[in-house]
């Protein structure tokens, strides 16, 4: 099956590990030219090396997603390397998985800066550049607990990825008309290292809610993100596409 990614520039977000890495991998392995970002920059360097030993269609960018500086310098940096940016995935993310009373109100505000401001600023950055090539794929990763609200996810991480899915298909109705294609990936729980510092009381819970019997792994994120970043997806947008295993059926 060919999804037409050749020579397509991605940049992925949150890149050096989890959702972030395999998303990469799996972009770079149906021919696209990968940019990751990415604040910790020598676990980015490492999945460059295991992408694309040649570094010549893969590069790792230190950027944090809440500075719009950081994240300009980045998206200058790509398009003078690469030319374009015809796909961005928003990938980076944090968790707190604290009940309302136990959460402070600085901690709150860090997840949503990080999960929802953080994925604004990076559309706010590459937009123009999309419309100037009349054409991009944008996937935003969101959550189940930001379509039901989870036991374990926390009010934080709930709301961000709630207001994840809002954003994106506020852009969709915003930039359809100049070919940018936005749309949201919504995992169930992922066997990734932030998955795993969740209570192990919630596995329990969550593997018998499930229809399909087995965990979550990041390439069953990552195949979804191949369909809404290729030329398959042309007439899918403003979606949110559930990945968990059946926990989420509605």
């Amino acid at each position: 099956m060919n999804l037409n990614l050749h020579d397509k520039v991605a940049l992925v977000t949150g890149g050096a590990s989890g959702l972030g890495a395999a998303i990469a991998a799996d972009l770079h392995g149906e021919g696209a030219k990968i940019a990751l970002l990415d604040v910790d920059t020598a676990k980015a360097e490492a999945v460059v090396d295991t992408i694309d030993r040649s570094r010549k269609r893969a590069v790792a960018c230190k950027a944090d997603v809440v500075d719009m500086e950081q994240v300009q310098t980045s998206v200058d940096r790509i398009l003078e390397l690469f030319g374009s940016i015809d796909i961005l995935v928003n990938s980076a993310g944090i968790l707190m998985s604290r009940p309302i009373e136990e959460i402070s109100v600085e901690d709150f505000e860090r997840v949503i800066r990080v999960n929802l401001t953080g994925t604004f600023i990076m559309c706010k950055a590459v937009v123009p550049v999309m419309k100037k090539q009349r054409r991009g794929k944008i996937v935003n990763i969101a959550s189940l607990g930001g379509r039901t609200g989870r036991p374990g996810v926390g009010v934080s991480y709930a709301a961000s990825k709630s207001g994840v899915i809002g954003l994106t298909q506020t852009l969709a109705r915003e930039l359809g008309k100049y070919g940018i294609y936005a749309n949201s990936v919504a995992p169930g729980p992922i066997m990734t290292e932030m998955t795993l510092k969740a209570p192990q009381e919630l596995f329990a819970v969550w593997r018998a809610s499930r229809a399909v019997d087995r965990d979550g792994i990041p390439k069953d994120v990552a195949d979804a993100v191949l369909f809404l970043a290729s030329d398959m997806s042309d007439w899918v947008t403003g979606a949110t596409l559930d990945v968990n295993g059946g926990i989420y059926i509605g």
